[in-house]
């Protein structure tokens, strides 16, 4: 499917919460607000908490993962019945990726999906946004529709992965929202919109849904028309839910001029998500949690590691003298524990000879 260059609008406009993913095929505000069953039993539901007013994923045993451009929505995460109390946060520079850590371990946390296969995949996505509007017409037809209020309402949709989008030095997945060409060809067929932010996309490999990408922005906004010179483009304005654009116009920030959606096909507006893959390495790291100690005569390095192959995430343990010079360290390693698709691993060093040394932990994405 062909896309276009639409600004990227982040879900979040104003401080109003808003609160349901957008269906393709219903505005009954009672569907979708249960777990999903049959095919998406297990697709994800289960792992997503509640973040202030919107939406956070335990993703190990004390981290959580959500949109960085929401901000400290609040001072802990529900999730399940209990309270994670936040006690720190991580971000990566340039990307809407925002890791919290917790107090008090998960007892469950979603697995990542660590392929770089995303595109063309069926995807479940969750979120607090708003409700489905009202319609959206032009040349007499219908085009989709406006966002509408919000009801305090969780909601899960489908899509698919259409695309692999980078910007601004990271990568964005990016699902289109599509009519149906025969009928239920796109079930539960979903569109984002204000509130959805720091909700996650998951993918189904095999058997496992995995947490592949987290809500942070969608094509928008619109324009009727260009707006006429000097009057406030605000005025005219609009987000909606656009399975046909044609005909509409948007601001290119790169020419600085609005330009209008080309036709004749339809031309289907979509939302993107953070993805998780291209940031596997930073994410690893930072939940690996490094905890350093003394046993016996060795130093420990202890912290979490994903069971992944080599080929998806490395971990090395270096060490060093001088905090100048690092190479690789001879470790002991012993498994710990485990939770989820992580071990908890205690590497053991020999200092030796050696009055100081340090030792520091190496993730890497091959």
């Amino acid at each position: 499917m062909k896309k276009f260059p639409f600004l990227l609008s982040i879900c979040l406009f104003a401080l109003t919460q808003a609160h349901a993913v957008i269906l393709l095929d219903t505005d009954d505000p009672g569907v979708n607000k249960t777990a999903p069953v049959g095919t998406l039993a297990g697709s994800g539901w289960q792992y997503e908490a509640d973040w202030g007013g919107f939406l956070g994923t335990p993703i190990a045993p004390n981290f959580f993962i959500s949109a960085a451009h929401i901000g400290h929505a609040g001072n802990g995460l529900s999730f399940q019945g209990t309270t994670y109390p936040v006690i720190g946060s991580f971000s990566l520079p340039g990307s809407d990726f925002m890791i919290w850590k917790v107090e008090i371990p998960f007892t469950t946390f979603a697995p990542l999906y660590t392929k770089r296969e995303e595109t063309g995949q069926h995807l479940v996505v969750i979120g607090r946004g708003t409700q489905r509007g009202g319609e959206v017409m032009r040349d007499n037809a219908s085009r989709g529709w406006y966002w509408g209020g919000g009801d305090g309402v969780r909601r899960w949709g489908e899509n698919d992965i259409a695309d692999v989008v980078p910007y601004g030095g990271h990568d964005l997945l990016y699902a289109t929202f599509d009519q149906h060409v025969v009928p239920n060809d796109h079930p539960n067929e979903a569109h984002l919109s204000a509130g959805d932010s720091g909700g996650a996309v998951f993918l189904n490999d095999g058997g496992i849904w995995k947490v592949a990408g987290i809500n942070y922005a969608v094509d928008g906004p619109f324009w009727p028309a260009i707006p006429p010179a000097g009057e406030d483009p605000a005025k005219t304005q609009f987000n909606a839910a656009l399975y046909d654009a044609t005909g509409f116009y948007y601001f290119d920030d790169a020419t600085g001029n609005y330009v209008q959606v080309p036709g004749p096909s339809p031309m289907p507006t979509g939302f993107y998500a953070s993805r998780i893959s291209s940031e596997l390495a930073w994410i690893a790291s930072v939940v690996s949690d490094p905890q350093v100690g003394w046993e016996g005569n060795y130093l420990t390095l202890t912290y979490w590691r994903l069971t992944v192959p080599s080929t998806d995430v490395v971990y090395e343990v270096d060490q060093s003298s001088d905090l100048g010079s690092w190479g690789p360290a001879t470790t002991q390693d012993e498994v710990v524990s485990s939770a989820g698709d992580f071990e908890q691993i205690k590497a053991k060093i020999d200092p030796g000879t050696a009055d100081h040394l340090f030792v520091r932990l190496k993730v890497t994405r091959p």
